[in-house]
């Protein structure tokens, strides 16, 4: 088994259906295609909801159809109140205009179709349709897809932040940003149109050359991991390797000092994060979990990652 990233995408032999099956990231400026942005309560998949989808299909550079619905979940639609200050989205919202979740994904699903996906640091919102189109059984959302982002980071190569209301402000499309669905769609695809009106070669070649293609089981000289550990989720924390795991631990271990990281042999107070197999967590004969399980419980920082989730976060890391 070895781990590599190809492409942007994590490639992990024998263990590849433990990651979403994305799409892969085609830097570029396609005719066709469907910008989506979803607004969520917070960053996790996991432990998030989307509150609202938004799209936009575009045909020949020119929006053809718009997609906008606030997503109602039959449990707990609560927002938290510092997103409710900043996009106005609220739970009496959700509860009164929103559309039932599985009735939404399904038709947001439906309305990107087969096409390229266009969006601004999409990732996070592709994984956020991805599960939910998973949990509702429609076909998986595997499309290729472009991140502005990563193209205005090739454009604006001096400057320190590339948010999209940072290129809004720049290009002169906007002071303020809306952080709702459809008009945070409608803003990315003034970005990209101007992106694409100012792009030059260079710009494109700088793109497609920061997509990553690297060898994570094997060593890195310290040149190489100095230049690849941006944003990386392991950057100078200390891990901790336990349990049954499908991955070699020889090969993990490389791969989290390459990206940063320290192995720990043993959990102790400057433990950040254990590893373990995805069915290990409720073991009571793992010590080194059980310290960790200690550790937190007395106030330390330490998060206790599975194997499924640490190989998502390492190919949201890839696709970055």
């Amino acid at each position: 088994m070895s781990i590599s990233i190809i492409q942007g995408i994590l490639n992990i032999p024998g263990a590849q259906e433990k990651i979403r099956a994305k799409g892969m990231e085609k830097p570029g400026f396609p005719e066709n295609y469907t910008l989506i942005d979803v607004e969520t309560t917070g960053l996790s998949p996991y432990r998030n909801r989307i509150t609202e989808m938004g799209a936009l299909k575009v045909r020949h550079g020119e929006t053809i159809a718009t997609f906008s619905e606030l997503v109602k979940f039959p449990d707990s639609n609560k927002v938290p109140t510092f997103l409710t200050r900043l996009n106005g989205i609220d739970e009496k919202s959700i509860e009164e205009k929103g559309k039932p979740v599985d009735q939404a994904i399904t038709e947001y699903r439906q309305f990107i179709g087969s096409d390229v996906i266009v969006g601004y640091n999409v990732n996070f919102d592709l994984n956020f349709v991805y599960d939910l189109t998973l949990k509702y059984n429609l076909p998986v959302l595997s499309n290729d897809y472009v991140d502005v982002l990563r193209l205005a980071r090739s454009y604006y190569v001096n400057e320190r932040h590339n948010r999209l209301i940072d290129c809004m402000q720049r290009m002169g499309i906007a002071q303020s940003q809306e952080h709702r669905g459809l008009d945070d769609c409608l803003d990315t695809k003034e970005v990209f149109d101007n992106l694409h009106e100012h792009f030059k070669q260079d710009h494109m070649l700088r793109a497609h050359e920061s997509v990553k293609n690297v060898d994570l089981a094997h060593s890195w000289p310290e040149m190489v991991r100095q230049t690849q550990v941006f944003r990386s989720p392991f950057n100078h924390k200390n891990v901790v390797i336990t349990g049954d795991l499908a991955l070699d631990k020889t090969e993990l271990a490389t791969a989290i000092e390459n990206l940063g990281g320290f192995v720990q042999e043993q959990v102790d107070e400057d433990t950040d994060f254990v590893l373990t197999g995805d069915g290990d967590f409720f073991r009571s004969d793992l010590a080194e979990l059980n310290k960790a399980k200690m550790r937190k419980d007395q106030g330390q920082k330490i998060r206790t990652w599975s194997e499924k989730f640490f190989l998502n976060v390492l190919d949201d890391w890839a696709r970055s």
